[in-house]
C-alpha cells in the first residue's frame, strides 16, 4: 500500500476556498489576516494533517530557525536550568536548539562555534564561555548574533545576561559573620571568568568592611567542579588554622568541600560550615541541606534567548546588559562555630533546628 500523500499548502487552500497567498499569510501568523480567517485555515490544516516544510520556510525567510547554545559542562545540574530557559523561548519561536558542550576548553569552544556558523544558525547563546581571546572575538564579531551569559568581556559591549554577583555574596558573608565566623575560606572560580573575579572582589571588600583579616592562604584559586571542591576541601582541612566556614564557588564545588571535610574526620557543619552558590535542586534535599546563594538560572536563559531573538529580527538592535538579582537561601550547612558556642549550634539554623551535623555526614558518605 502506498503511503498517504503529504498534504500541501495548496490542499489547505482548496479545502478552505481561499487564495493561496491568504492561506500562506495565515499559517505564517501575519497580521493582515483576520482572526476568523486564520482560525478557518488552522482547522483545515489540522484536519488535513498539513505541516509546513522547514526547508521551504527557511529559504523563504532566509533563516535556519536554529539556535546554538554553548555550555561549559552539561553534566553540572545548574546547566539544565540555563538550557531549559533558552529552550522555553526557542520552542515558542518554533526554532530548533543545538546544544554544544565545551568542557570550558577554548579550542573545543572554537570548533563548536565554527560548526554552528557553518550550519548557518540564526544566533548563539554562550553560557560561561571564553569571550575575550583574539580567536574567539574574531568569530563573534564576524558571524551571527550572540548573547553572553554569566561571563563577559570588559573590552567589548556585547549583549549580556548575568546575575548580581555582589549582593548574594554580601548577604552570605553578613550571615556567617553574624553567627560568629571570623576565619572564612573562599573558593574562587576560574580566573578568566568575569563572574569569578567580581565575586572575589566582593568577598575581599565585604570582609574588609567587617574588619576581617583575609590572609592570602584563605583564598583557594579553583573552579566550579566537584573535583575542584575536593581539592579545595583538602587544602583547607590540612591548614594548621583551618577556617570555620568555607564559601564555595558553586553547589557542586561545595559538595566536594564537604566530602573532603568528612574524609578528614570533620563534622559538617559543627567543625566546618559550608556555603554553596547556584541553589541546584539537590541543595534542598534534607540530607544535604546546603546554605547557598540562589541564581535565577532559568530566567537568565529566558532573558538571553529573548535578547537573541530581538537581534535576529532587528540587526541594528543595540547591545543590552541584563542583571538578575540573587539571594541567600539559608539551610542547615551553616551554624555558629564550635569554639564559640557548641550548645547554641544545636538551636540555630535556617529553620531553627540544625541538629548535630549527622545529616550531612550520612548524605556525603552514601
Amino acid at each position: 500500500m502506498r503511503d498517504k500523500k503529504r498534504a500541501t499548502i495548496k490542499d489547505v487552500a482548496q479545502e478552505t476556498g481561499l487564495a493561496l497567498s491568504t492561506v500562506s499569510n495565515a499559517l505564517a501568523g501575519k497580521s493582515n489576516v483576520s482572526d476568523r480567517t486564520r482560525a478557518r485555515v488552522e482547522v483545515a490544516a489540522e484536519r488535513l494533517g498539513y505541516r509546513a516544510s522547514a526547508v521551504a520556510r527557511a529559504l523563504r525567510m532566509q533563516r535556519s530557525f536554529t539556535i546554538g547554545v554553548l555550555i561549559a559542562d552539561v553534566s553540572n545540574p545548574s546547566s539544565a536550568d540555563f538550557v531549559r530557559g533558552v529552550e522555553d523561548v526557542v520552542s515558542r519561536e518554533k526554532c530548533t536548539l543545538l546544544l554544544c558542550n565545551t568542557d570550558g576548553d577554548e579550542e573545543k569552544q572554537l570548533a563548536h562555534m565554527r560548526t554552528l556558523i557553518d550550519r548557518q544558525v540564526d544566533g548563539m547563546v554562550l553560557i560561561s564561555q571564553h569571550c575575550s581571546s583574539p580567536k574567539v572575538r574574531e568569530l563573534l564579531d564576524s558571524s551571527v548574533p550572540f548573547v553572553l551569559v554569566q561571563r563577559r568581556s570588559a573590552k567589548h559591549k556585547d549583549n549580556y545576561v548575568g546575575s548580581d554577583n555582589c549582593e548574594g555574596l554580601r548577604q552570605a558573608i553578613h550571615y556567617v559573620h553574624s553567627l560568629g565566623h571570623r576565619r572564612i575560606g573562599f573558593v574562587q572560580g576560574p580566573e578568566d571568568s568575569s563572574s569569578a573575579r567580581e565575586r572575589l572582589e566582593t568577598f575581599l571588600s565585604t570582609a574588609d568592611g567587617f574588619r576581617l583579616k583575609v590572609e592570602q592562604d584563605l583564598i583557594y584559586h579553583g573552579d566550579y567542579t566537584f573535583e575542584g571542591g575536593l581539592e579545595a576541601g583538602q587544602y583547607f582541612c590540612a591548614m594548621r588554622r583551618r577556617p570555620t566556614c568555607v564559601l564555595a564557588s558553586s553547589d557542586i564545588n561545595a559538595l566536594g568541600v564537604i566530602h573532603s571535610a568528612l574524609d578528614a574526620g570533620l563534622d559538617v557543619p559543627k567543625d566546618l560550615s559550608v556555603v554553596g552558590l547556584d541553589d541546584i535542586s539537590l541543595a534542598s534535599f534534607r540530607r544535604i541541606d546546603l546554605t547557598t546563594i540562589q541564581l535565577q538560572k532559568r530566567d537568565m536563559g529566558i532573558a538571553a534567548a529573548e535578547l537573541l531573538m530581538k537581534q535576529v529580527w532587528q540587526p541594528l538592535f543595540r547591545p543590552q546588559k541584563i542583571i538578575l538579582p540573587t539571594k541567600l537561601i539559608i539551610r542547615g550547612s551553616v551554624i555558629r562555630p564550635a569554639q564559640k558556642s557548641r550548645d547554641k549550634s544545636k538551636k540555630l539554623s535556617a529553620r531553627g533546628s540544625v541538629g548535630d551535623g549527622s545529616i550531612l555526614s550520612t548524605a556525603i558518605a552514601e
